[in-house]
């Protein structure tokens, strides 16, 4: 039982990793090896977080009878409608940031730069970036 549609909802995307996948996956397919080249995690997170968001629906594997073995993972109709759903989150929480000044989003300037107005992706540049960040403001 949910309190609300939004606590369902959320309930589906939370972790590190399936909301970003879903930028990942919007508008094209993807190979294991391209989700996991982008993300920086494991095979194994990533194969954990796929089989989570294709059991829920918004994922469809396609394996491709050849060698060596290829498999393609792309978003559901369900999957399109939620990251048309968050991708609304984003631009809120940039407007709430913006405004209130107590939140910095990193992505924010990089994604406007190359007309991306999606999701921000969690790269290891990114994850770089911030660490030597909070080593700055340590000092």
């Amino acid at each position: 039982m949910y309190n609300t549609g939004a606590d369902y909802a959320l309930s589906i995307i939370g972790g590190k990793w399936k909301s970003v996948i879903l930028y990942l996956l919007a508008g094209h397919p993807r190979r294991t090896s391209e989700l996991v080249k982008q993300l920086g995690t494991s095979y194994k997170v990533l194969s954990d977080q796929l089989r989570e968001m294709i059991d829920a629906g918004l994922v469809v594997r396609k394996s491709f009878n050849t060698i060596p073995p290829h498999v393609e993972y792309r978003l559901t109709a369900e999957g399109e409608n939620l990251y048309a759903a968050l991708r609304y989150l984003n631009y809120w929480g940039e407007n709430r940031a913006r405004i209130t000044g107590d939140a910095k989003i990193m992505c924010t300037d990089e994604m406007k730069q190359s007309g991306d107005d999606g999701l921000c992706v969690i790269t290891k540049k990114h994850l770089n970036h911030w660490k030597q960040e909070i080593v700055k403001s340590k000092d």
